[in-house]
């Protein structure tokens, strides 16, 4: 990976503390092991395999996941890994495997499958160009993609700003940024909508309080008010947009350290709000408002809302994703925002 020019190294001190037990709030409703494949005395790979409590109870399955692959180009080395996971998982009751998920559906998903050229936005994986082959090889199959656009701002189509005007012309809608004096109920309030609102998603599982704690705590020092918006129709908050800074571009030559010297770099990049390019990791409505006319509108509306403030940054382009496949509702509103998507994500699925 470290030949690869669009591979970010992710800082080693925030992957320490999600695989430790006392560190991620997965391990208060999960159980997780980790293998390593080694060839000659050098790591080769490694997996981890995971039993998700919460996952079970929505789904009422007997569902086993699997994440933080990475593997050389050895397909012995990935078939004696996913065995390794699928034996672990096997012995606890699973009758079939999917993933990655690092390691549950609020964290990484997915594996690279389209869009090698590019760097990563923030918090999403990237992967060298065999790893899908390599897990093809180990008996797994394609369980779902998901998508990532690009907007540019300066290049958005008339149809969007028609369709906000549609919204603000009701009279019955109002968007505001995050209230940041008050950013523990803020953050609540948009995890009530998400809840809501990706609970009929694949694999959706909602985020238990202990993740919602975490994400307080961790997300706090990347966001400003004015980096999300909350809709409310009649006075209800039903829709949410959250954006993140993408933080990628600044610690690509970092080499996954912040010490000595690069937690500066990364605080004055932060303050000096420069940024380049941006994602939107969130963007949704309330289920009661999925299939009703207003839909696009709304959704519309929250795209412009934060096209409106990119304004103010330098952006080349902003991200949206991860966008499930399925959802053509929300991959209609992207193509028809940003066209193609630039990256395709798999996740894969096997019979235990």
């Amino acid at each position: 990976m470290r030949e690869d020019p669009n591979w970010i190294p992710p800082l080693e001190l925030l992957e320490r503390r999600r695989i430790q037990r006392g560190s991620n709030p997965f391990f208060e409703f999960g159980d997780a092991e980790l293998f390593m494949a080694w060839h000659d005395g050098a790591p080769v790979g490694r997996i981890s395999a995971q039993i998700n409590r919460r996952h079970r109870e929505q789904h009422h399955d007997a569902t086993g996941h699997f994440g933080f692959f990475d593997c050389a180009d050895d397909v012995d080395a990935a078939r004696a890994l996913i065995n390794a996971a699928a034996n672990w998982l096997r012995s606890r009751g699973a009758v079939h495997m999917i993933g990655p998920l690092s390691f549950s559906i609020n964290e990484e998903v997915g594996v690279l499958v389209d869009g090698f050229d590019t760097p990563p936005a923030i918090l999403m994986g990237h992967a060298p160009s065999w790893t899908c082959h390599l897990l093809e090889q180990a008996g797994l199959r394609k369980e779902i993609d998901t998508f990532a656009y690009r907007l540019r701002p300066s290049e958005v189509p008339p149809v969007i700003r028609r369709l906000t005007r549609l919204a603000t012309n009701t009279g019955r809608v109002s968007v505001r940024p995050f209230a940041m004096g008050n950013y523990r109920a803020e953050i609540r309030m948009l995890m009530d909508i998400f809840n809501d609102a990706w609970s009929m998603n694949w694999g959706f599982v909602p985020f238990s309080d202990a993740e919602i704690d975490a994400l307080i705590s961790e997300t706090r020092f990347l966001l400003r008010g004015e980096y999300g918006r909350l809709l409310f129709l009649d006075g209800e908050p039903v829709g949410v947009m959250l954006a993140l800074p993408d933080i990628n571009q600044v610690m690509h030559s970092f080499g996954g350290r912040l010490l000595p010297f690069n937690w500066w770099k990364l605080l004055r990049a932060y303050r000096g709000a420069k940024w380049q390019t941006a994602r939107i990791p969130l963007l949704g409505l309330k289920r009661s408002l999925h299939r009703t006319p207003m839909a696009p509108a709304l959704l519309a509306l929250l795209v412009s809302e934060f096209i409106d403030e990119a304004k103010n940054y330098p952006l080349e382009w902003v991200e949206f994703s991860w966008v499930l496949e399925t959802n053509t509702a929300m991959t209609s509103l992207a193509e028809m925002a940003a066209g193609p998507p630039v990256k395709r994500y798999r996740v894969f699925t096997k019979d235990l």
